[in-house]
């Protein structure tokens, strides 16, 4: 956007502005996008005042301002994260790093907005409040992983996986092929249940290297070579449904254990070369590798509850509860109530009038299914692109492998009640 340059002072440091818009041009809830030295910025009234942050979702890169504004919240289009006009921070998965921020004027009726972005000043504390400081308990494990997860490189592969795995994501996932290596079929995550063969083989390698056993310690290396096949496709599969550190984590597990792998190839190479001492050893390298691996793979199951159900803790109550009126939900729609400290989505058929209700958080990775499309009574889940039949809660496509749970429905006095069925297991 071509305009005049004006500039301010902001802590010593000179700051130039340019001209975007009129004071009237937007009304409270609008929202425009601007170049501003090659950066897309979008441009925001709330309430009478104008915010102005980056335009790229710091997620996938979409754009946010192709998003909808609630309040003080803008949501990404793409994926629905969400961020504060006012600080540019994360309010919501599955972005986990804040958007830039820029300074914003109003002068003689016009709206100027800086060149760079400026850093947000916290106010001052009140020497009233008392605050407690967090103490965060420093183990071995986290010191470990926060050593990782700041590394630019692991970032950077990171994002590198996504940006060439999204392309063929969107190609196999119609396909099914994908759902068949997430495991769909078989009702949970194939991935882990595959990764102990090659550990336990190559495990039992080096054992029998150690005992002088060599030739069945080549055979099981090699089956181990085998297994690892079909284990790193599963892997992959289950890597590119990843968001923030579990991105970043799963890289890394993924790097190690295909290293572990090419050190174990190399291992029956230098068998058949000639050379069994070598081949122990690499035997022993790999192995050593592999249990680092695992330390990351385990970290992302049981720690960050990676392709587990996300729907299985919330504690309900088995008494029927009002959920929305009747009139709020027309033929062919959803909405989406909080019942009992949960959100639940309904949903009401257009061809039989029936009424479904499951829950809201996806099984998958807790993202909102109450903002994904609806089509033909099926919902896909904005974050992983899960698709969940409504009128059941099954899983149509996967990355997801647990359906979502639904509830009973009753319609009384012009409301939509609902509870958890009678044969769901109690606390569940």
């Amino acid at each position: 956007m071509a305009a005049p340059e004006l500039t301010g002072e902001a802590g010593g440091e000179t700051i130039e502005f340019v001209e975007v818009c009129a004071e009237d041009e937007l009304a409270d809830g609008e929202k425009l996008v601007v170049e501003i030295d090659d950066q897309r910025v979008m441009l925001a009234r709330v309430a009478g005042t104008y915010y102005a942050i980056s335009s790229i979702c710091t997620h996938e890169h979409a754009f946010l301002d192709n998003g909808a504004i609630v309040e003080n919240v803008v949501y990404c289009p793409l994926h629905y994260s969400a961020f504060d006009l006012r600080t540019g921070c994360v309010l919501g998965p599955p972005a986990d790093k804040p958007t830039p921020t820029f300074g914003v004027r109003v002068e003689n009726g016009t709206v100027l907005v800086s060149v760079k972005p400026v850093a947000v000043t916290e106010p001052e504390p009140d020497p009233d409040i008392r605050v407690e400081p967090v103490e965060v308990p420093s183990t071995l494990q986290s010191r470990i992983l926060d050593r990782f997860d700041s590394m630019s490189w692991l970032q950077r592969a990171a994002a590198w996986t996504i940006k060439i795995g999204t392309p063929i994501r969107a190609t196999l996932a119609p396909r099914g092929v994908l759902d068949l290596l997430h495991g769909r079929w078989l009702g949970h995550a194939l991935h882990p249940a595959l990764s102990d063969v090659p550990i336990g083989l190559w495990g039992a390698s080096v054992l029998l290297y150690v005992f002088g056993q060599t030739w069945p310690a080549v055979l099981l290396s090699l089956a181990g070579i085998a297994s690892a096949v079909p284990t790193i496709a599963t892997g992959v599969a289950d890597l590119l449904v990843t968001d923030g550190h579990d991105r970043r984590m799963g890289t890394l597990h993924g790097i190690l254990m295909s290293l572990a792998t090419l050190v174990q190839i190399a291992s029956p190479v230098a068998y058949f070369l000639g050379s069994p001492l070598v081949a122990g050893i690499l035997a022993a390298v790999s192995f050593v590798i592999t249990i680092g691996g695992a330390f990351f793979g385990g970290h992302l199951v049981l720690g960050r509850g990676h392709m587990v159900d996300h729907t299985v803790w919330p504690v309900v109550t088995p008494q029927w509860q009002r959920a929305v009126q009747e009139s709020e939900l027309i033929p062919g729609g959803t909405a989406v109530a909080e019942v009992d400290g949960r959100k639940v989505l309904l949903y009401r058929s257009p061809e039989d009038d029936r009424i479904s209700a499951i829950e809201d958080a996806c099984s998958h990775g807790s993202g909102p299914l109450s903002l994904g499309k609806v089509c033909d009574g099926i919902v896909t889940c904005p974050w992983h692109d899960s698709k969940f039949r409504l009128r059941d809660g099954a899983v149509v496509r996967g990355p997801a492998t647990f359906p979502q749970p639904v509830l009973e429905v009753r319609i009384t006095g012009g409301w939509i009640e609902v509870r958890p069925p009678a044969s769901r297991p109690e606390g569940r």
